[in-house]
């Protein structure tokens, strides 16, 4: 946050100095507001990548459960299954229009919601079994 504020001070101060030397800042807390935007935007993990990392690490769990391999799953371990999740999620990412995009994200996160209630539930493994295996 700091550093966003160093640079909205910057930005007015050349306004101020060369552009238009009266006036005193036409929005000085512009800078501060997109730079935060710009880093949320950028940082923030994409719901459905954590959701193909949480569900990945938790079928792991639930497999010596249920007796299952990874080759159940068509997957040769628990890194390639999570990377072909992956890997489908940005297929699918990529023909999706941006009000498409968000709703795929929503529903994303709703998921791994439910996901982190049933693993606090210890009934995880339950949902992930109607979800991949009935």
């Amino acid at each position: 946050m700091k550093f966003a504020w160093k640079n909205g001070q910057i930005a007015q101060s050349v306004e101020q100095g060369i552009e238009n030397p009266r006036v005193g800042g036409s929005i000085p807390s512009l800078a501060t507001f997109l730079f935060l935007g710009f880093i949320a935007a950028g940082c923030d993990p994409d719901p459905c990548d954590q959701l193909c990392r949480s569900t990945t690490s938790q079928l792991s769990v639930c497999m010596t459960e249920w007796s299952m391999g990874w080759e159940d799953f068509d997957a040769s371990g628990q890194a390639n299954f999570r990377r072909r999740c992956l890997n489908r999620w940005g297929e699918v990412r990529s023909g999706l229009e941006s009000r498409e995009l968000e709703d795929a994200r929503d529903q994303c996160a709703e998921t791994s919601v439910e996901l982190a209630q049933r693993i606090a539930e210890d009934s995880s493994c339950d949902l992930l079994r109607t979800m991949y295996i009935d």
